[in-house]
């Protein structure tokens, strides 16, 4: 899903063709379809920041169950960076863990990727001009007979039809935040354990990280607006915007959260 010259599903069939909104193609999921749920099954599905959120509130688990529960660690594709990816049940041939018998049980809050899909989404990192590059290819899988099916459509329409546009707008932040590591290359490449796991914290776990705001000296250290910290309290998709402006920080050097004056050094804060 993102990356300099790549996407997530690396590991997939993609025709290297690529894609533009506009672009056209026809495709049917349809339950009568021998091949149906087969593409849940033995496939790796990252789980992003925005999945997190829809998924712990569709299930009502906080963030750190949730991950318990229906993850593994993984890493993202060229970084150290860790990520969670969707369990599989063993016991059924390695399918999804959300997968029924009737098909997907968390449909309504089902991974972006999986709402892409037949689509690959990638982000290009266009050093030249500083900025972020949208493409999309096409995932052909040959176990799959959807393709070539039903009307055309285009993939602006796809991905309104699919409700995806939701969890890119959720995920840009962070995604800014890993195209910077990437961007980095290996000049660094000695992230320390603890950055890494502030990374995930801030990433995914977003009830340790509210945790950590609140219930240790962060607010001591840092200088943040009132109406920020009351919106931060409730909101988890401010808190998530919040913690990539902490990443920058820490990370980057960013300084987009404002240090107060004569206070411990920033390393005194420990990771819950």
């Amino acid at each position: 899903m993102f990356g300099e010259n790549g996407s997530n599903q690396s590991s997939l069939p993609i025709v290297p063709v690529q894609l533009d909104l506009d672009s056209t193609f026809s495709f049917t999921c349809d339950p009568e379809l021998s091949c149906f749920t087969k593409c849940c099954r033995a496939n790796e599905i990252i789980l992003t920041p925005a999945d997190i959120l829809k998924l712990k509130h569709h299930l009502s688990l906080p963030s750190h169950e949730l991950l318990r529960q229906y993850t593994v660690p993984g890493t993202i594709a060229s970084t150290e960076l860790p990520i969670p990816v969707i369990k599989h049940d063993e016991e059924r041939n390695n399918c999804c863990i959300f997968l029924g018998d009737k098909g997907c049980t968390v449909y309504e809050a089902r991974p972006v990727a999986c709402r892409y899909y037949p689509v690959a989404s990638g982000l290009f990192h266009n050093k030249d001009l500083e900025s972020n590059e949208v493409f999309f290819a096409m995932i052909k899988e040959p176990v799959c007979q959807g393709h070539g099916l039903g009307p055309e459509i285009t993939v602006r329409q796809w991905r309104e039809d699919q409700g995806v546009a939701p969890y890119d707008e959720i995920n840009s932040p962070w995604v800014e935040v890993v195209l910077k590591r990437k961007s980095m290359g290996p000049f660094i490449n000695n992230i320390s354990d603890k950055s890494l796991e502030m990374f995930f914290m801030a990433s995914y776990d977003i009830d340790a990280f509210r945790r950590f705001v609140f219930f240790s000296p962060f607010l001591t250290i840092y200088e943040i607006d009132e109406d920020v910290t009351e919106k931060i309290r409730e909101d988890d998709q401010a808190l998530l915007n919040f913690a990539m402006d902490w990443l920058k920080t820490t990370l980057f050097g960013e300084g987009l959260l404002r240090i107060r004056e004569q206070v411990a050094p920033e390393e005194s804060i420990e990771v819950d």
